[in-house]
């Protein structure tokens, strides 16, 4: 089994002897806490507290095997999130552990909304908008889909130019050009090769290439003159993603030999880079129309268990996607929500924890959404 947070909880650690007694005389002696081993449903009951060398007795689960284990971390959810760590020190009759404490944390707020249980099949989400992959900065093998737009948008252009031009998508081994281009998201436009101060005009999004490169231009000149090359320019085709976050992918790099690349054509490359952008972004995208169970739900956000093969590979590299909220014999809530956690279980399923980012614009919505979450709650839904 496994569990991922995106997002730790910010957490206040208790310092001194008396504060820890404290906490766990008076919320955690003889209360249920849960183990944190995901999927969370292994309980235990502190049974005591030895207050001189910090350690507790403890009642584990029946199943609990504690061979091999020298740390276990043990949480409750009441008002706060209370967290402590122990060291496994020996076992001491039947179910019956000593733990030593290390560490013992509690939230440093309160969680904000309730969650509300829901029964199988009183509310599901439904169609999820999510890339077929997904597209980050570091890939090593870039998706057949890239390259396919690049190579077409490549020929688009070439038809109606002399120019050499290339669109690639960026590799090891290119230029240090190349290389500042990709890492800083600029372009870099030397409108005259044989005029020294082109080689300083730069922009907002525009790199200047006697600081930013920092080649010998006297050089430069004179392997543009030997190459017959008038003027050159080479702008980042920036993806992205499904989660918001720009990946350059590639680059439009164009030489000419026969007229001055004005910044009015790097402007012009710009709107062509969008294009290319958005019909990628379109060729990586699938909506699936399945249904899958919400476990819990809050204001704030949802538990949803996902069971698609598919959705069960990619969904834990995102940050996020759209779905729809769908409660029984009701019109679909479209929302967009923020991946804060994941887990897998014994049989390969993922749970999803996901907090709200937007949601409809169309009026009344929200409030039918809190409506039913109340009628859930008193069991009316």
């Amino acid at each position: 089994m496994q569990y991922f947070e995106k997002n730790s909880r910010a957490l206040d650690y208790i310092v001194s002897k008396d504060q820890k007694k404290h906490v766990i005389l008076k919320y955690l002696l003889d209360q249920e806490v849960s183990l944190k081993i995901y999927p969370f449903d292994k309980k235990a009951v502190i049974k005591k507290y030895l207050e001189e060398d910090e350690k507790i007795l403890i009642r584990m689960p029946e199943d609990w095997d504690e061979t091999g284990e020298k740390k276990v971390s043990l949480f409750k959810i009441l008002a706060k999130y209370i967290e402590i760590d122990c060291q496994f020190l020996q076992k001491a009759e039947k179910d019956l552990y000593l733990l030593k404490v290390e560490r013992l944390a509690i939230a440093k707020s309160n969680r904000e909304s309730p969650r509300v249980q829901v029964s199988n099949g009183k509310a599901v989400v439904t169609n999820l908008i999510t890339p077929k992959t997904v597209i980050e900065a570091n890939m090593f093998n870039i998706p057949t889909l890239i390259k396919v737009n690049l190579e077409d948008y490549k020929n688009r252009l070439k038809k109606n130019s002399a120019d050499n031009i290339v669109i690639e998508t960026f590799k090891p081994g290119l230029d240090r050009k190349f290389e500042i281009v990709k890492r800083s998201r600029k372009s870099l436009l030397i409108e005259d090769t044989q005029n020294a101060d082109s080689y300083s005009e730069s922009g907002p999004d525009r790199l200047d290439y006697s600081k930013d490169i920092d080649d010998d231009i006297a050089t430069m000149i004179r392997k543009f003159k030997d190459q017959k090359i008038v003027s050159e320019l080479i702008r980042p085709i920036i993806y992205k993603n499904h989660s918001d976050q720009p990946v350059p992918i590639g680059y439009i790099w164009i030489q000419s030999k026969d007229k001055k690349l004005s910044s009015d054509y790097l402007a012009e490359l710009g709107r062509l880079s969008d294009e290319v952008v958005g019909r990628i972004k379109e060729s990586n995208t699938i909506k699936t129309t399945e249904k899958f169970r919400v476990l819990d739900a809050s204001p704030k956000g949802l538990k949803v268990k996902i069971h698609d093969p598919n959705l069960i590979d990619s969904l834990p590299k995102q940050e996020g996607f759209i779905l729809d909220v769908l409660f029984k014999m009701q019109a679909p809530l479209t929302v967009s929500a923020a991946i804060r956690w994941w887990g897998k279980d014994e049989d390969g399923h993922l749970t999803l924890g996901l907090e709200f980012k937007s949601k409809s614009d169309h009026p009344g919505e929200r409030d039918r959404y809190i409506k039913n979450l109340e009628l859930m709650q008193k069991g009316a839904l």
